[in-house]
């Protein structure tokens, strides 16, 4: 699964590093090993039955679960239910002995189960509004489940774990005009006079979590992928964004099958776009997906949803084919899939798009490893299972996979793919099995590496220094780690690239790092003209490389890559004043990658000065691509700079790219005078892709500070607001706590909406002022949310009050 996370991020607040991420340490990860429960019986097969009310939000109906003793004498059948209200049990037809207790449903046979032949429970129950699970949906009118990891249980009673495999159906009645849909192969639709039954069902094992629900008006668009059904289903009318934003799906589908070596194992794939999701949801041939895929075709211009596509595309076979046993080895089905995504980036847009992504996952992992905790991959010690779905699960999980595939290479990587999915197809695995099967394919033993980037917390962080020696013509580098080393925690082991680059000549030096330092020497034809470690990206690392500063404009412009040039920007803004500013600007130009040059912009945006001002203002004239604009009019307007109102103006009155008018829209914040103010309050009023527009209006509004705007902002931020203006609004109020006295109050009334994601933002919010007076708001959802999401979020906004808490002067 994709979600939103770290909402923390996007509130613009700076937190103490030590402290609130020692208290987030605590709060989320400080707790005994959690292991998975035992199973004194496996469930086979699954058979919902159920009838949809969207006025009473409410289902009913049965669910009836093939299952099969694995020890004698198993007379007691227990099964995850939270908040269900169950009537009536039956054991193979028998009306059977059932009680709910505490969150588990508990029923009693009067004989032993057999371990050969299969016994037949079947559960009478409804459930109205659950906390989690399933959620109803009230424009447009929808519901859709989301039971990962552990939410299952809040809409049908089951085994409730990833090491519970079945095969399954849904049978589901909903009101006339509207389709259900789940897992598997249509088996039938019957109309009736009280609406539409829909019968689907699911021939291969999947884990429970997997099983998927979703009803609403929903145009179908079917395409054919060499046989396979691969269809989208959409609100009517958006059907040209749903092919816009699903159009590289059967170019994933063919890569994935290829490369791997397994072809795409279901009947079909279906992605539905659904109203309020948080991100993306790998159900088992049938992906539920945000709305944000619904794409129009201004916001296409400079955005895409590519990766979180192929993400969830990627999951049917690291995920749901192959499945992680429990929790703490999730690794195996996320870091899979986000570094998936990456290989498929890389094959659709090249190698450019897939650095410049390996780069941003490096800096959010490293962020959460400094600022909040730093944990193994492979991690049990948590209160809540959806914690650990953080940067280390995904992010990091997909670089190791990456420095993985560099040390086996090309061949090896996709032999030892393929055998551990063929070997494990529609089965569980640790991440021990992974390991097995990489030696098995390969002959190599990996458990080393294994040991120290999945068993072990954290990651190298290096302080280097080139020297070139003139009269023997000898470059040397010394490396050091920095980070804490122990006899407990040794010294990283890891090959290095180090890449030197003269007038006519390149070398490139390869080398062991066994200990904490090291000095390497080698010979040169003559004085290099640059120097870059690890250039082609395949080592994650913190890394501080000390060489003369004209090395790094010579880096800066022949780069051997565009994530190599982009690596100079900053340090070229470090050290180059004025001359740096000139150099950064002349490259932007010449520069093809987009990423890049947003990088160098950026780095340039950093540099005090009217020159910079100048130099951004030129840029604004002449750069066309328009995510590199974008980043031009996010640095002019966070600068304030003076001298290009007019074109911002024009770019927020009527740019082409969304993204680039939305930008400019806000960095009208900055303005004064009557033509920005009309403009806000125009963009306020518009209706644009996921709101962005007047989602930056709001944003705009909050830039200027003024104690009177939070009194604006707190209006927008309330229904019946857009979701784009209010978590805008909210995001905003985070930083006007010391204004206004009534906002942690006003914010603490409004800490449960029917739209888990304001939910969040609020929780985010309050986390992000810092204001003690949250305390006891946030320690009541902590504890009584039926929402794992939520749960976390609150104790992690507590743990950030705790740590720099303040009392409000009021």
């Amino acid at each position: 699964m994709i979600d939103d996370r770290n909402e923390f991020l996007r509130c613009g607040r700076r937190f103490s590093a030590a402290a609130a991420g020692t208290n987030v340490q605590a709060a989320l990860l400080g707790k005994s090993p959690t292991y998975a429960p035992d199973r004194p019986f496996d469930s086979l097969h699954v058979k919902l039955d159920l009838a949809v009310d969207f006025a009473r939000k409410a289902l009913a109906g049965t669910c009836e679960t093939r299952v099969r003793a694995r020890r004698p004498g198993v007379r007691l059948l227990e099964f995850n239910a939270v908040g269900l209200k169950v009537s009536k049990a039956f054991i193979d037809g028998k009306c059977a002995r059932v009680r709910q207790v505490g969150d588990t449903l508990r029923i009693s046979a009067d004989h032993d189960l057999n371990e050969v032949r299969e016994t037949v429970v079947l559960v009478q129950y409804q459930v109205q509004s659950p906390a989690a699970g399933l959620h109803f949906v009230s424009r447009p009118r929808q519901l859709w489940s989301q039971s990962q990891p552990e939410d299952a249980r809040r809409w049908f009673p089951c085994q409730d774990s990833p090491h519970s495999k079945v095969t399954s159906e849904v049978r589901v009645r909903v009101p006339v005009g509207m389709t259900g849909i789940s897992n598997g192969t249509l088996v039938d639709r019957t109309a009736t006079e009280r609406g539409t039954v829909w019968h689907w069902r699911m021939d291969r094992p999947h884990s429970i979590y997997l099983i998927t629900l979703v009803a609403g008006h929903f145009t179908e668009i079917e395409e054919d992928w060499e046989g396979t059904p691969v269809i989208y289903y959409c609100e009517p009318g958006r059907e040209a964004d749903a092919r816009r934003g699903f159009a590289k799906t059967k170019k994933a589908l063919q890569f994935f099958s290829e490369k791997t070596g397994v072809r795409y194992p279901y009947s079909r794939y279906a992605q539905v776009a659904v109203a309020e999701y948080p991100g993306g949801m790998e159900h088992t041939t049938c992906t539920t997906q945000t709305d944000a895929c619904l794409i129009d075709s201004r916001a296409s211009l400079d955005h895409d949803l590519d990766l979180l596509v192929a993400h969830e595309l990627a999951h049917q076979w690291f995920g749901d084919l192959v499945t992680c046993a429990e929790w703490p080895h999730a690794w195996l089905n996320e870091g899979f899939a986000t570094y998936f995504e990456i290989l498929f980036q890389e094959y659709d847009k090249g190698t450019d798009e897939a650095q410049h992504e390996m780069q941003g996952n490096a800096r959010v992992y490293f962020h959460e490893d400094s600022r909040r905790y730093r944990r193994p991959i492979v991690c049990r010690t948590y209160g809540d299972p959806w914690t650990i779905f953080d940067r280390h699960l995904y992010e990091k999980g997909a670089w190791v996979l990456h420095m993985l595939r560099h040390d086996l290479g090309e061949q090896l990587w996709w032999k030892a793919i393929g055998h551990y999915l063929r070997k494990h197809q529609d089965s569980l695995v640790r991440t021990s099995d992974l390991i097995v099967a990489i030696e098995e394919a390969t002959g190599r033993n990996v458990q080393g590496f294994f040991d120290q980037w999945i068993h072990r917390p954290g990651h190298p962080v290096l302080r280097a220094r080139w020297t070139f020696d003139v009269n023997r013509r000898r470059g040397s580098m010394w490396l050091i780690q920095t980070q804490e080393v122990t006899t407990e925690r040794p010294a990283f082991r890891f090959k290095i690239h180090v890449r030197v680059t003269g007038r006519d000549w390149v070398r490139d030096f390869r080398e062991d790092v066994t200990s904490k330092e090291h000095r390497f020497h080698w010979k040169l034809p003559g004085a290099p003209l640059n120097v870059e470690f690890d250039p082609d990206l395949f080592l994650l690392k913190a890394i501080s490389l000390a060489k003369p500063v004209p090395m790094w404009f010579h880096q800066l412009s022949k780069g051997s890559s565009a994530a190599s040039r982009s690596l100079a920007a900053e340090h070229v803004a470090r050290w180059g004043g004025v001359e740096g500013a000139l150099a950064l600007e002349k490259q932007i130009l010449r520069e093809p990658f987009w990423g890049a040059a947003t990088e160098m912009i950026h780095a340039l945006g950093g540099i005090a000065g009217e020159v910079v001002d100048k130099a951004l203002i030129r840029q604004l004239r002449a750069v066309r691509h328009p995510k590199s604009l974008r980043a031009i009019v996010s640095e002019l307007g966070r600068r304030g700079a003076r001298g290009c109102e007019q074109m911002i103006l024009r770019l927020a009155r009527n740019h082409p790219a969304l993204g680039v008018q939305a930008e400019a829209t806000r960095a009208l914040g900055r303005y004064t005078g009557a033509r920005p103010r009309t403009l806000l309050r125009k963009a306020l009023m518009s209706r644009s892709y996921r709101d962005i527009l007047a989602a930056s209006a709001v944003s705009a509004l909050a830039v200027s500070r003024k104690p009177q705007a939070s009194r604006t902002l707190r209006f927008l931020a309330a229904p019946p607001r857009p979701y784009g203006v209010r978590v805008a609004a909210i995001r905003a109020l985070g930083d006007f706590a010391t204004y206004d006295p009534e906002l942690i109050p006003w914010l603490c009334a409004r800490i449960s909406d029917p739209d888990e994601r304001v939910t969040m933002t609020t929780i985010a919010a309050l986390g992000a002022a810092e204001d003690e007076r949250a305390i006891t708001a946030l320690e009541a959802l902590s504890k009584k949310s039926g929402n794992s999401r939520i749960r976390v979020t609150a104790l992690e906004a507590l743990s950030r009050i705790r740590a720099g808490g303040k009392k409000a002067s009021v």
